[in-house]
């Protein structure tokens, strides 16, 4: 191990210790030494899991476009999940599904973003969240409340060009 590694490791423990105790909001001895092994087991972590975000992500700009269809697609879904919570008062029962769906990303410098992306995409809106990514079979899985097929803004993140 260098010099650089054992002063970055320290000042990240030191960093650690330091939110745990802010958090904490106790200065004693006993929420210290706790705070020190917490602090630990998270250098710990960050260095298993280092190796695995190295590769930056590389947003393609045409992406951002679709940022637009976010708040519309909040209104819209708020609404479907607001009927569908009236109707459940009513006494009528809504099912959501679950839905499996291809992707056809093509293994690029953009792989890892447009995996992101699609998740952020799907999830942001209140309707539908992202349960399972499978690379080797190129499907998601994903759970709609209302409904039983993607909104047009989810399909939009799923088949990012």
């Amino acid at each position: 191990m260098n010099k650089k590694a054992v002063v970055t490791a320290a000042i990240t423990w030191l960093l650690f210790l330091g939110l745990y105790m802010l958090f904490c909001a106790k200065a004693d001895p006993a929420e210290a030494v706790t705070g020190g092994v917490a602090a630990l087991l998270a250098l710990w972590l960050v260095g298993l899991l280092r190796d695995s975000f190295r590769s930056p992500l590389r947003l393609k700009p045409s992406w951002l476009l679709l940022l637009w269809r976010i708040p519309s697609a909040m209104l819209s879904e708020s609404w479907l999940l607001l009927v569908a919570l009236l109707r459940r008062l009513g006494g009528r029962e809504e099912d959501g599904v679950m839905i499996e769906h291809r992707f056809d990303f093509p293994e690029d410098k953009h792989e890892s973003a447009r995996r992101a992306w699609m998740t952020f995409g799907v999830c942001i809106t209140p309707n539908s969240y992202l349960v399972f990514l499978d690379k080797k079979k190129k499907k998601v899985l994903i759970r709609q409340l209302v409904g039983k097929e993607l909104s047009t803004t989810d399909r939009l993140f799923v088949e990012l060009p």
